[in-house]
């Protein structure tokens, strides 16, 4: 396949003449004695030059990579052989043959990102905005549910896979039938954005541009005083083709026809496709740019806003920077521009009302070259491979059914004749007597194609990192350990694409929390559903009139600024089994009361549908809340309960065991001390030269006597202390739903139980010691 040339159809247009500083030609039509708009003034027009000047060197910049982007998702959809050696094919008789291996390596990432969908959550920042970060989660789930936010990333991810780059747009409208703000997806190819930017989020990046073709009557709705400008800027696009209208910015040579390509700046034509006449649809042409230009701005400097640029206009934000105490002042920022033009004249110039003060587009990439960041997809990478396996199938299969015949001449009276017989499966072949004729068919080169197809295929698996296992087909793998390892494996080299989707999705919500604490501030009420189909009813900005007469918003979601963050829980599948059956097995190792924690552990990475519910019901059983949901006040009064009957159980416990413990010492204090009197004894009896072998007795005894019983109290002390220990595992353990009393109950007579028993056994065991020493009361 020949490499195609990137290159531009661009004539001498009006643009060219502004950035040549030329008057332009319409602005002399008789219009002298008619008041200059303000975008056709001096300082708008230069405005105008530096944009357009940015606007065809990115496109100049960008035109071969995107020339690649395009034939990256033409091989997706299965347009994956050059005209031209198609054609060559066909006069050959070989058919172009697509065996679309890429598609399915596209198709397993697009489907595995619609399978785990990230989940995110608002956090407050000051512990007093627990509640309305709560409020904000909802309202953000709200926006997220009306503009189909998962199904339009979804889209933008799947232009990520193709081509290495796809578009998700947030912001606001004043459509009075929809809401206010709006999240869609955005084509790869009406955008452009400045290529010396280095950070993902093109943070440092200074402008991006967007492109669109708009029918003249709306362009002219947009902006009625401009309505000459975009007349004449219609009136230069004299011819149209459908492809015109896709809002490329590239032709290329070999899947083009120049015959096609009309005069128009930056056209993009297919092949055999006949101009359409312009009075048909009247369109132009719109270019959106996104700027950051030096300007004296008003910025918050302090308090929970800080760092939000001030408006002069935004009257809100001013009421509750002062609430707060905020302070405001002058600074020279980098502030966020927006125009829209055509390439003659402006049409609209200003800042951006939005506080976020980005670009309004998030960019998703899937891989960026490293030499010049520019990006590019999967199929990049097995292009090559697709190519040749491609080729190699039309091969083989022409191998297979050719057929070459050798024969003396005069063997056949019409060898064309002949040709077509050998070629029919049940074709029949005449020759004469005594000439030699045989057929031949070339299988073994056609073998070898066929192998070749298969390591090209393997190979387009190998580079993209998704193995076998990951599509489901059969393997030599046989356990299912090492299915779920290859699987895994698949799943870690495709992490990059994942990781940078959770990454935009982090960028997009935060613009999508700054819009809603922006532009949210009517009353409202939001339905959520929940488990089950239950409905969820959230009210925002309601006015309440307190007793002094003054009114408070309840849920003013405009008083607070929030963080957005994306949950740590966005596992893959494969990933989330693997975690839950470990902490399965691990809790069949376990004590029961421990393994229904492990289980409820475990529960969070199940995949078994309402798994939350499951895991409430394990709670229930171990006497735990759900840490992620708030305190209810009748959960609050049970907390309550709880820790003071609790407290109660616990100092019972312990009164009760030091009571039993010293009731055994002073038992052990009275037979060390008959210890020590038998001792002095024996050494009397011994001194008055009595009997030697008793006195050594004696003292022996009450040796024994005295280490017997401090092993004794050492062994209580254990005793006493392990039931405690237990008795309070089980206190800790009292729920609030049952009667906490009766539980308290039932633990302190367990509690009195145990300790008689134990007391019972060192009580018998102190006696024994002291009838071994009553043995020796009444010996001199």
């Amino acid at each position: 396949m020949s490499q195609p040339e990137a290159r531009f159809n661009r004539r001498a247009g009006v643009g060219d003449r502004i950035l040549n500083d030329v008057p332009l030609e319409f602005d002399q039509d008789g219009e002298e004695d008619r008041p200059a708009h303000p975008l056709d003034q001096a300082e708008a027009r230069n405005t105008l030059r530096k944009l357009l000047s940015w606007y065809y060197r990115e496109r100049e910049i960008q035109a071969e990579n995107r020339l690649q982007m395009s034939i990256d998702a033409d091989y997706y959809d299965g347009d994956q052989w050059d005209p031209a050696d198609a054609a060559v094919l066909e006069e050959r008789g070989q058919v172009p043959l697509v065996f679309n291996e890429v598609a399915v390596m596209c198709d397993w990432l697009i489907g595995t990102e619609r399978r785990a969908r990230v989940d995110w959550s608002v956090l407050p920042r000051a512990e007093d905005d627990v509640q309305l970060a709560d409020v904000k989660t909802k309202v953000l789930k709200y926006v997220s549910d009306v503009n189909r936010t998962t199904f339009n990333r979804s889209r933008a991810f799947e232009d990520t896979v193709k081509v290495g780059v796809g578009w998700v747009d947030s912001g606001v409208r004043n459509d009075p039938t929809k809401d206010i703000l709006y999240d869609k997806y955005e084509d790869w190819r009406n955008v452009l954005w400045d290529s010396m930017a280095m950070e993902p989020d093109l943070s440092d990046a200074r402008y991006l541009f967007r492109t669109r073709w708009v029918d003249e009557d709306v362009a002219i709705t947009m902006y009625p005083q401009r309505r000459d400008v975009l007349e004449r800027a219609v009136l230069r696009e004299e011819e149209f083709s459908a492809q015109q209208w896709a809002e490329d910015e590239f032709f290329f040579q070999g899947h083009t026809s120049e015959r096609h390509v009309s005069d128009t700046s930056g056209s993009y034509l297919a092949g055999g496709r006949g101009n359409i006449d312009s009075e048909a649809r009247r369109r132009v042409r719109l270019i959106e740019c996104q700027f950051r230009m030096p300007a004296s701005v008003q910025v918050v400097t302090s308090g929970p806003f800080k760092g939000s640029f001030v408006e002069p206009w935004d009257h809100a934000l001013r009421a509750v920077v002062g609430a707060h105490g905020g302070s405001i002042v002058e600074r020279v920022a980098m502030r966020m521009h927006v125009a829209v033009f055509t390439e003659g004249h402006l049409l609209a110039l200003g800042p951006t009302p939005m506080r976020h003060n980005s670009f309004s587009l998030t960019p998703i990439w899937c891989y960026r070259r490293g030499r010049d960041r520019m990006p590019y997809g999967v199929v990049r990478r097995v292009r090559d491979l697709q190519m040749d396996l491609n080729k190699r199938a039309s091969k083989a299969l022409f191998l297979l059914s050719t057929n070459q015949i050798f024969a003396e001449k005069g063997a056949f009276d019409d060898i064309n004749e002949a040709r077509e017989e050998v070629n029919q499966p049940d074709g029949v072949v005449i020759y004469k007597a005594g000439k030699k004729f045989e057929v031949h068919r070339d299988s073994e080169m056609a073998a070898g194609q066929v192998q070749m197809m298969t390591l090209d295929g393997q190979a387009i698996q190998k580079s993209a990192g998704i193995s076998d296992e990951n599509l489901g087909r059969r393997t030599n793998a046989v356990s299912g350990r090492a299915i779920e390892a290859r699987q895994l494996q698949g799943s870690v080299v495709t992490t990059q694409p994942f990781d940078n989707l959770r990454f935009a999705v982090q960028i997009q919500g935060e613009k999508l929390l700054s819009l809603v604490e922006q532009w949210y501030t009517e009353e409202k009420v939001i339905r959520l559903s929940g488990h089950k189909g239950r409905l969820d009813w959230v009210k925002v900005n309601q006015p309440e009139v307190q007793p002094d007469g003054s009114v408070r918003y309840l849920n003013d979601i405009t008083s607070s600024m929030a963080d957005f963050v994306v949950s740590e829980q966005d596992y893959s599948g494969t990933l989330r089994q693997v975690m839950f059956e470990s902490l399965n097995q691990l809790a069949g190792r376990l004590p029961p009361e421990v393994a229904i924690r492990i289980m409820t552990l475990a529960m969070e990475y199940s995949d078994l549908p309402n798994n939350d519910l499951v895991a409430d019901e394990l709670r229930k059983l171990t006497g735990e809340r759900d840490p992620n949901k708030p305190l209810t006040p009748e959960e609050q009064q049970q907390v309550q309960q709880q820790m003071q009957a609790q407290a109660e159980a616990l100092q019972m416990q312990q009164e009760s065991a030091r009571q039993a413990l010293a009731e055994q010492q002073a038992k052990v204090r009275e037979i060390n001390a008959r210890a020590e009197k038998l001792e002095a004894e024996a050494e009397q009896l011994r001194a008055a030269g009595g009997n030697p072998a008793l006195a050594q007795q004696m003292e022996g005894v009450a040796a024994t006597v005295r280490r017997d019983a401090d092993l004794e109290l050492d062994e209580l002390r254990r005793k006493l202390s392990k039931t405690q220990a237990d008795l309070a595992n089980k206190t800790l353990q009292i729920k609030g739903d049952q009667d906490v009393r009766l539980q308290v109950a039932h633990i302190e007579a367990d509690s009195r139980e145990r300790v008689a028993q134990i007391q019972a056994q060192s009580r018998q065991t102190l006696d024994a010691m002291s009838g071994r020493l009553n043995q020796f009361d009444n010996k001199d």
